[in-house]
């Protein structure tokens, strides 16, 4: 970056534009680039800090301070509904491992579980657990056993040899039937928040005999604030100890050994967790760790086993738009860098909204087009972790890959017709015909499609399967398509807008001339810019092509209209016209088949006299 910034001192003060005989022009951010950080909806214009945004959607941050369309996701596997089921939402996503050295993805769905078997999900023979969306699981490994509990369902295990059964805890004197969630401690298998004898314990936290998952002794127990009101929503382990996280307090419990082997202290009053899959360990720069919670007031908190800290502040007005009733079904994940939770927005019944929190430097940014019901980490047999999710249609997709530019496949068209279909498995499924593109050698299954114009435009579906001509979706649209309805397959509508910048100088006004970015050349690469002055509307927009024969370099006759920089990286221009006070470029992309890697901008305007 240092480099990057000499480079760009240079560039500007040999160039005529910049020339020393034009006192009025003015540079902003002065002899550098201004970077990418996260989403502010909290400050109000013009006190949103420089370098943030004012709205994005579909862009990843990162701790260079550069900008990057989101990667598509691609699907594992096919579709898990062969059983056509009512309710065919992922529920879970769990990657066991065992002492052998083996693993495998397990996943729930409906009241069915499968595993991933080379390639194919094949189902794990079962008893009965019962098929909502919202029964999503906790899981733990303990002893060589995948432990899972859903607050619904007994808790159950399963083995190396992929087979399912209810965990023994007969030892009980009072029927353990259910629990929220669980954690494996110290050789400790320890429940919260469970249900014994048909008596709801809300804030009993239940441990088994050490080194065992299945004796158990009835004065294992404690029941924290017991009559208070409260509930345990989940367990997380830091530093040594675990963390209780009930709805309106946090509390330690401690291994001591003896008599007491558990002492419990409670380190929060007053704050706690709304959802059970929203409690994640999160590891910090430094080695440190913390945990991330949303809790009941559409708060994001992140602990450090002391104190609390509001990192959703910045965005809570974004945050106030949840919907309330669906809090306690939020899910999370954290895949090293990002902490990802899943939420429902705002009269939305289904997860249908991405909050991305960048641990590196503590940014939020957004992602739609992900239906998340259920998270994973898993380890392929590549040794490579990837991020797993699982949608309401039956569909697990690996989040983020590198070689995706569009979900799954990126297809546009126009409707010829739309139909139904009834074949053995399926009965009255919607079948949407294109012939013109031809989706020969296209496998959309598990893309999303939407309707971008005409008949039922803004609805969207999930791809169940195609064929040379045509794709039928997992269910039928609210209203039927019709030749004038347009759609697209898989493109992910990407967007990032800067706050209003002054460029130093508040009271004056200007004569915007020039944005400068640098941004990474590829043939797939496009950005459209836009650009709006003083809180008005956009006064021009601008399509810019990153592809390597799309412009000229620095020592090129037209240079201030087109490229500046070496292969790979280059300096791009877009003209600005207009004058005012204030500006705000948007960077954006919605077509299948592009994105865009932005490292920075610089913007430039003539000085007028202060009124």
């Amino acid at each position: 970056m240092l480099l990057l910034r000499v480079l760009l001192l240079s560039f500007f003060l040999s160039s005529t534009v910049y020339a020393a005989d034009n006192p009025r022009l003015m540079g902003y951010p002065p002899n550098q680039l201004m970077g990418f950080r996260g989403l502010d909806t909290r400050s109000k214009a013009p006190n949103v800090q420089d370098s943030r945004a004012t709205d994005l959607r579909n862009v990843k941050l990162s701790k260079s301070l550069d900008l990057n369309q989101r990667d598509g996701y691609s699907i594992i596997n096919g579709t898990l509904d062969d059983l056509v089921l009512s309710s065919p939402a992922i529920t879970s996503i769990f990657d066991a491992h065992f002492s052998d050295g083996t693993n495998f993805a397990i996943v729930t769905l409906a009241n069915i579980l499968k595993y991933n078997n080379a390639g194919t999900w094949t189902t794990i023979p079962s008893f009965f657990i019962t098929e909502a969306a919202n029964n999503q699981f906790v899981w733990i490994t303990a002893l060589d056993r995948a432990i899972a509990t859903n607050d619904t369902d007994v808790p159950f295990q399963v083995d190396t040899n992929k087979r399912a059964v209810p965990l023994d805890v007969s030892d009980l004197s009072d029927a353990l039937t259910k629990a929220k969630t669980t954690i494996w401690f110290r050789n400790y298998l320890i429940f919260g928040n469970t249900v014994e004898a048909s008596t709801e314990r809300p804030t009993r936290f239940r441990w088994s005999d050490v080194g065992t998952i299945e004796d158990w002794t009835d004065d294992n127990f404690v029941d924290i604030a017991a009559l208070g009101g409260d509930e345990i929503i989940a367990f997380a382990e830091l530093y040594g100890d675990v963390y209780i996280f009930l709805k309106n307090s946090i509390w330690k419990a401690s291994l001591v050994g003896g008599d007491d082997v558990f002492v419990f202290t409670k380190v929060i009053e007053g704050f706690g967790a709304i959802s059970k899959s929203s409690v994640t360990t999160v590891s910090l720069e430094n080695n440190q760790q913390a945990i991330i919670f949303l809790d009941q007031r559409k708060k994001v908190f992140m602990f450090n086993g002391t104190a609390l800290t509001d990192i959703g502040a910045i965005i809570q007005p974004t945050l106030d738009g949840l919907n309330e009733s669906r809090l306690e079904f939020s899910t999370s994940i954290f895949d090293g860098k990002n902490w990802y939770l899943s939420v429902s927005n705002g009269g939305i019944t289904t997860n249908d909204l991405v909050f991305v929190f960048q641990t590196e430097i503590f940014e939020w940014t957004r992602y739609s087009q992900i239906d998340a019901n259920a998270w994973g980490r898993v380890q392929e047999t590549t040794s490579k972790f990837k991020t797993y999710f699982g949608n309401y249609s039956g569909f697990v997709y690996w989040l983020d890959n590198p070689d995706n530019i569009d979900d799954v496949k990126g297809v546009t068209g126009i409707v010829e017709s739309a139909g139904t279909l009834n074949q053995t498995t399926e009965t009255q499924i919607q079948v949407i015909v294109d012939q013109t593109p031809g989706f020969t050698n296209i496998a959309l299954t598990g893309a999303i499609v939407r309707i971008t114009q005409g008949q039922a435009v803004g609805e969207e579906r999930v791809i169940l399967e195609n064929d040379a001509t045509s794709f039928t979706v997992v269910s039928a649209f609210d209203t039927t398509p019709t030749t004038t309805s347009n759609y697209t397959v898989g493109d992910i509508d990407s967007f990032y807008t800067t706050k209003y910048y002054d460029l130093g100088d508040a009271p004056r006004l200007k004569v915007f001339r020039k944005l400068f970015f640098w941004a990474r050349e590829d043939t797939s690469n496009e950005v459209n810019v836009s650009y709006a002055e003083d809180f008005g509307t956009d006064i021009d927009s601008e399509s810019i092509s990153l592809s390597p024969t799309s412009g000229s370099l620095w020592d090129s006759a037209v240079w201030d209209e087109s490229v500046w920089g070496t292969t790979g990286d280059k300096f791009y221009t877009s003209d600005l016209a207009g004058e005012g006070r204030y500006i705000r470029i948007k960077y954006s992309q919605t077509d299948v088949g592009k994105d865009f890697n932005i490292y920075g901008f610089h913007l430039l305007a003539d000085r007028l006299d202060v009124e």
